[in-house]
């Protein structure tokens, strides 16, 4: 499991933004106090974050190997299903998500690479109109119950919205991993019919809105190239097996534009802890908050930032036609985040994670 929308497209202040974000989407993005890891799910010590994490076994051998996710090189576990784990974490990335070399990521891309056929494959990709549609297989009543409160925090706080799918062939299946834990895997961002988030029998909140996070596209908060300024990582005191998930990400876009020990996409002071001892502390030595289910201020202010309204928040969609008459052109000199809007060429584009999105043609 693991719980901001967070990428190397940093969510820098920008023209028309109150507030700039970075989604990290390198192992998007963003985690709560939470996570045991085993070789098939993610647990969270959601309630405690006191409890030491048991190791995985040396001899259940494990293999990780080296792909380039957003242009940083990361240790990936091939699931059974055919996805990737990210560093080993709840984070599931498919296959043409990743490469084999550095080379296959352009942090800057240019607005209508795609109709020439230039575009990469792969990446992370938001969901269209603010929506993820869903489909729900198999869980107990427990589960959907604090499903339905995951869901309510992200829509009744940001621009997005969850809704169940009727034919949309964009959706995830969310589904039960058989797990007895309060755990959760998701892949990250839209990615057609296979993108899914599994769920432990015991999932709560707390759990379910950080995975929800990896759907929106978020990478864990820890992982940010400037965490060290904010946050000391412990590491005599992780799991041999959950060394890689403390990596540092150079590329990945983050949810928000400062660090955020309350990211619902933060790890907690005892995740992933081999004897009790907290895994990550302020600069002061001081552990951090304990998790709760619910979006930090700099979440939902992130969030907003990456799935604008355009409506200049009075509820009603700005047309895109307007959109065109006040979208400033593209500039290869200014640093643009996701959610932003520019002309090229006449057309209107939106920033996602990895790529520009072709809106329509303004002329």
């Amino acid at each position: 499991m693991a719980p901001k929308l967070k990428m190397n497209i940093k969510f820098e202040k920008m023209k028309n933004k109150t507030f700039p974000t970075r989604l990290m989407l390198f192992m998007a993005v963003s985690t709560l106090a939470i996570v045991s890891c085993s070789n098939d799910a993610t647990e969270l010590d959601a309630e405690t974050s006191l409890v030491p994490q048991t190791e995985v076994p040396a001899d259940q051998g494990v293999e990780f190997i080296t792909k380039y996710f957003m242009g940083d090189a990361v240790q990936v576990h091939l699931e059974d299903d055919g996805t990737y784990s990210l560093a080993g974490s709840d984070a599931r990335l498919f296959e043409d998500q990743l490469a084999d070399s550095p080379d296959a990521y352009n942090p800057n891309p240019v607005p209508g690479e795609e109709l020439s056929g230039l575009a990469l494959g792969g990446g992370i990709r938001k969901w269209t109109n603010n929506t993820v549609y869903y489909v729900i297989d198999g869980l107990s009543s427990s589960v959907r119950s604090e499903l339905q409160k995951s869901f309510d925090e992200w829509s009744n706080k940001t621009n997005v919205s969850f809704k169940e799918r009727t034919n949309q062939s964009n959706y995830v299946t969310i589904s039960s991993s058989g797990s007895n834990s309060n755990s959760g895997v998701a892949t990250l961002g839209m990615y057609n019919s296979r993108g899914y988030i599994q769920l432990g029998t015991r999932a709560t909140a707390v759990v379910i809105i950080h995975e929800l996070g990896h759907t929106l596209g978020y990478i864990h908060e820890q992982n940010r190239s400037d965490r060290d300024n904010h946050i000391i990582i412990k590491t005599e005191n992780i799991q041999s097996n959950a060394q890689d998930q403390f990596y540092k990400s150079a590329s990945a876009t983050f949810l928000t534009g400062s660090f955020d020990v309350n990211s619902i996409m933060m790890y907690g002071s005892y995740t992933f802890s081999k004897n009790g001892q907290p895994t990550i502390t302020d600069r002061s030595g001081n552990t951090l908050p304990q998790r709760q289910a619910r979006l930090s201020t700099l979440d939902i202010q992130g969030t907003n930032a990456a799935y604008p309204s355009a409506d200049g928040g009075n509820g009603n969609p700005e047309p895109e036609q307007d959109l065109c008459d006040t979208t400033a052109n593209y500039s290869s000199s200014k640093s643009y985040s996701v959610g932003d809007y520019v002309l090229y060429y006449g057309r209107l584009y939106q920033r996602d994670y990895t790529r520009w999105n072709y809106i329509k043609n303004c002329n």
